[in-house]
C-alpha cells in the first residue's frame, strides 16, 4: 500500500479519471449515434441478421420484385383461394373441368356417329324416331351445349333445337338431346314437323 501511495499524485489520478470518461462517454455516443450512414458497405451480411428479425412490417411496400422470388418458391398452397382470375391466365390455358369443353360429336342423319367425333361413341347416341336424336352415358353429364345443322347431311331448310334432359320423346336416362326439324319457310308458319338431319354438337 505504501508503493501504491507514493505513486498516486494528483497528476496520474486525474488523468485516470479523465480516460476513462473519455471512453465511457465514446461508448455512450456510439450506442446513441451509429446510424446507417456509419455503417460500412457491406457490413451487415446475412449471418449477422437475428433469426425472425425482418417482418412483413419490416418490408418496404413494393421492395420484393418478381426478379428477387426464387424460382419454385410461389406454391400452390401459398395462392390465396380466388387470386388468380381468368384474366390473369395465359392464352391457352387449361379451364376448369365445369368450364371447359367435354364431348364434341358428328352425327349423321341417321345417327351415326362420324370420325373426328370427342368423348361421344356410338353407345352414347340413339336415334329413337324421326328428327330425335338422344344423348346419354356421357361422363361427366353435359350441363349446356349447342347444335348446328351439318349441310352435308340435311336439306336446304332446317331448323335445330338443342336441350339437357330426356325431354317428351328420349328414353329415360337421357342426358340431352337434338331435335332437327324441317324450316319454316318450306313447312310454313304454322308447323315445323320433324325430319331426319345430321349435326355437329358441342355439349360442356
Amino acid at each position: 500500500m505504501n508503493q501504491i501511495r507514493k505513486r498516486l499524485t494528483y497528476a496520474n489520478v486525474m488523468s485516470s479519471i479523465a480516460v476513462f470518461l473519455i471512453l465511457g462517454g465514446a461508448t455512450a455516443f456510439a450506442a446513441k449515434r451509429i446510424g446507417s450512414r456509419q455503417l460500412k458497405g457491406g457490413s451487415v451480411t446475412a449471418a449477422k441478421i437475428k433469426r425472425n428479425a425482418v417482418t412483413a412490417a419490416k418490408i418496404k411496400a413494393n421492395a420484393v420484385t418478381t426478379k428477387k422470388l426464387a424460382k419454385g418458391a410461389v406454391e400452390g398452397g401459398k395462392i390465396a383461394d380466388g387470386a388468380v382470375s381468368a384474366a390473369k391466365l395465359a392464352a391457352g390455358f387449361v379451364a376448369p373441368a365445369a368450364e371447359k369443353l367435354t364431348h364434341a360429336a358428328n352425327v349423321s342423319f341417321a345417327g351415326t356417329v362420324l370420325a373426328g367425333s370427342v368423348g361421344v361413341a356410338q353407345a352414347n347416341v340413339t336415334h329413337t324416331s324421326t328428327g330425335f336424336y338422344c344423348f346419354s352415358g356421357l361422363s361427366p353429364a353435359p350441363v349446356g351445349g349447342v347444335a348446328t345443322i351439318d349441310y352435308s347431311e340435311a336439306g336446304e331448310d332446317v331448323e335445330i333445337q338443342f336441350d339437357t334432359g330426356a325431354g317428351t320423346v328420349c328414353p329415360a336416362g337421357t342426358q340431352a338431346f337434338v331435335n332437327t326439324r324441317v324450316g319454316t319457310s318450306k313447312a310454313g308458319k304454322s308447323t315445323n314437323p320433324p325430319v331426319d338431319a345430321g349435326f355437329f354438337v358441342l355439349l360442356y
